[in-house]
């Protein structure tokens, strides 16, 4: 099933457990105004209806954490990576002691599923006895034992906030992973943390910074490269030969007879034997025809793959 791209052929219903994940929630009467000054989005355009897309950075502007926020109950959700949680989490408490919130790990609190399918909706519907909001929405469905994220649609997608009875699952968390590879959206683990601006990231065109909310920690790194120009490297999605490769690996580029580094994986999952799917931030020039191979494995070709979005200088 993974050897065919799911956003040209969507499956039925493919569920799995998001044990890789976890989820920070901040609460008080400062909420807001204490994320504002932390986070790339822009806490005054989330309501309760949606979710937004961000990043946290430290003050040299390197991401921390991308993520994906909420409202929930008198606070919010803030939904990522387990590594990059550990790092979000120290940031915040490490300022949040001089605002009123309290900050604290809830992945304990939540059943995290992603869900996605051309039964999706309706199964998932049907589970949490809710309808759900339109799947290419961005929006937030409240249901008594869950929020759920729509994801987008081509497959219908969604991200289950669960702390109800436990939701059953169907498949490897792979297949999760190789939908975001193919909608071009980077997950941060071990190895990729606090090495990237957000822009690198392709951040910036899932509508994950605001620059006009004024400033937040990393905040004038992130407007250089956008108004000065400064932005070298990009998110690029590759596909081709090749073994399995971890998070951090170097991707080289042919120049001439020799072979040369060109940037690092951030996202790969196997979708087949010898089938590599990969999320990689490499220079922003870099021609279509480019040859690239994972450094220590000769064997490999990657060839650049086309995003479902478009991208400018910022």
């Amino acid at each position: 099933m993974l050897t065919t791209e799911f956003t040209k052929a969507p499956p039925e219903y493919v569920t799995v457990s998001l044990d890789d994940h976890g989820i920070i929630q901040v609460t008080g009467a400062d909420t807001d105004k204490f994320l504002q000054g932390q986070f790339t989005c822009d806490m005054a355009e989330l309501d309760d209806s949606q979710w937004l897309h961000g990043a946290h950075c430290d003050n040299k502007g390197k991401t921390l954490s991308l993520f994906r926020i909420l409202r929930h109950a008198d606070g919010v959700l803030i939904v990522t990576s387990k590594p990059a949680l550990e790092a979000s989490l120290n940031q915040l408490q490490k300022y949040g002691v001089f605002s009123k919130v309290e900050i604290r790990d809830a992945s304990a609190d939540f059943q995290l599923v992603g869900v996605f399918g051309t039964a999706a909706p309706g199964r998932l519907a049907e589970l949490l006895d809710s309808p759900l909001a339109e799947a290419e929405s961005m929006q937030v469905t409240h249901t008594d034992s869950a929020e759920v994220l729509s994801l987008g649609g081509h497959p219908d997608q969604y991200l289950c906030l669960n702390y109800g009875e436990q939701l059953p699952t169907n498949s490897d968390v792979r297949y999760w992973q190789a939908l975001e590879i193919e909608r071009g959206r980077a997950t941060l683990f071990s190895g990729t943390i606090q090495e990237f601006v957000p822009q690198m990231l392709n951040l910036q065109a899932l509508g994950g910074i605001s620059f006009s909310k004024g400033c937040y920690i990393g905040q004038e790194t992130v407007a250089r490269m956008k108004y000065l120009g400064k932005q070298k490297r990009a998110l690029f999605r590759l596909s081709g030969h090749g073994e399995q490769v971890s998070t951090g690996a170097t991707v080289e580029r042919q120049l001439g007879e020799n072979w040369r580094r060109a940037g690092t994986v951030i996202n790969a999952v196997s979708r087949a034997d010898q089938h590599l799917d990969v999320l990689a931030v490499l220079p922003s020039d870099l021609e279509s025809t480019t040859r690239l191979r994972i450094k220590g494995d000769d064997a490999s070709l990657l060839e650049i793959y086309p995003l479902p979005y478009k991208l400018d200088e910022s």
